[in-house]
């Protein structure tokens, strides 16, 4: 009896043994799978790491495309984005695409495609005919260097006839070099133009006489001013509207309803004519980048004031006779009998939207009769800054 007693207990200890064994070899392979958990939840967190280091460098790197351009400036930021995110490199690619790398304790390498939208150089753009009659200097916008580091200045852009007439001796057009962070911001301030038009003469391009104009001057007839002022393309013009205050214009109180609508907005959308007048409102608010639409109406002005934003000037009805048009505009009154006719736009003083003025009037005339110092700064367009953009489906688009 005693042997079985002892055979017995060898079987429960030899049991328990068992159990214990086993218990501890799940036990091991829980903690190795814990374990195996654990390095992958680290490595997780490592690779989210360099993923957001990444994806800071890649916007880092595309503020500095937005603020410099393709100028030397851009590099030496991509470098400072590199040392600040522990970056490897952030470079363009020749298909533009932003790479942006990091290669440290994890590895994450994220690229997106830029586009560059539609924008186009020009202190002045006009699809109507331009008829500039007195003394003008124009400080211009730009659009890229030549292999010496000089400018291509754009200070006219047109489609159609341009004419310069003086009415003094002493009367000139003369373009100067673009003011310091005059086209954009970071411009240097002794940048020079390749070439810049000085004009003493009557100058038409309907005759012999536009070899007077220079390089600076750049005739396109088939170009469109809309997308790269407004930022949308024209298909969605009646979308557009939305985003501006929409205001009648007038004859009498244009020039306050403007004013009163830009202390809601910096958009303001007038629809019908417009005399401006002196402009004494609008000159009274501050330099906040504005835009200004007048849409199928006549634009008029005798007013010696600078409008810190962009005037655009559209027409989308047809342009006959304007002559009924005129009456009641008081800023029209020195403006001839023939040129009322074809006249959407008329100033007599030096009246100066700085962001840029666009004269998209197919088949009207613009007229100006003035001594004006016309210094283009990109920065007074709210949209001047916006002509690189991430181009769609090309990383997530949240």
């Amino acid at each position: 009896m005693r042997g079985k007693y002892k055979q017995s207990g060898m079987t429960t200890l030899l049991i328990t043994s068992l159990l214990l064994i086993v218990a501890l070899l799940f036990s091991l392979a829980s903690y190795k799978n814990l374990f195996y958990q654990i390095k992958r939840t680290q490595n997780e967190v490592l690779a989210r790491q360099a993923h957001w280091a990444a994806e800071g460098g890649l916007e880092c790197g595309f503020s500095a495309i937005k603020k410099h351009r393709d100028t030397p400036e851009v590099l030496s930021v991509f470098n400072e984005c590199e040392k600040k995110l522990s970056l490897s490199e952030i470079y363009i690619d020749a298909n533009d695409y932003v790479h942006s790398r990091y290669n440290s304790l994890a590895k994450a390498e994220i690229r997106k495609k830029i586009r560059k939208s539609p924008s186009l150089a020009g202190a002045i753009q006009a699809r109507s005919d331009l008829k500039l009659i007195g003394d003008y200097d124009i400080y211009p916008d730009v659009e890229s260097t030549d292999s010496n580091g000089k400018y291509k200045c754009v200070s006219i852009r047109y489609s159609k006839n341009f004419y310069y007439q003086t009415t003094v001796a002493n009367d000139e057009l003369e373009v100067f070099d673009p003011e310091e962070n005059g086209p954009y911001d970071g411009f240097a301030k002794d940048a020079e133009c390749v070439v810049k038009t000085h004009l003493k003469t009557n100058t038409s391009t309907e005759n012999a006489t536009k070899n007077n104009l220079k390089e600076d001057f750049v005739y396109d007839d088939k170009f469109d001013p809309f997308e790269s002022a407004l930022g949308v393309p024209r298909s969605e013009l009646e979308n557009l509207k939305k985003e501006f205050k929409e205001i009648n214009g007038s004859k009498t109180e244009c020039d306050k309803n403007i004013k009163d609508a830009f202390i809601e907005t910096d958009k303001v959308w007038v629809k019908g004519h417009c005399d401006l007048m002196a402009g004494t409102e609008i000159a009274s608010l501050n330099n906040t980048p504005r835009i200004l639409v007048i849409e199928n109406g006549i634009f008029a002005t005798y007013g010696a004031v600078e409008f810190y934003g962009t005037l655009y000037h559209l027409y989308t009805d047809t342009i006959s006779d304007m002559t009924s048009g005129w009456v009641g505009m008081s800023s029209g009154n020195t403006l001839n009998s023939d040129d009322k006719k074809k006249a959407v736009y008329y100033q007599s003083g030096s009246f100066v939207p700085v962001g840029g003025l666009i004269l998209d009037a197919p088949g009207g005339l613009s007229v100006f009769t003035s001594s004006m110092s016309f210094h283009f700064k990109g920065e007074a367009n709210p949209n001047k800054n916006s002509d690189f953009l991430w181009e769609k489906g090309s990383w997530h688009d949240f």
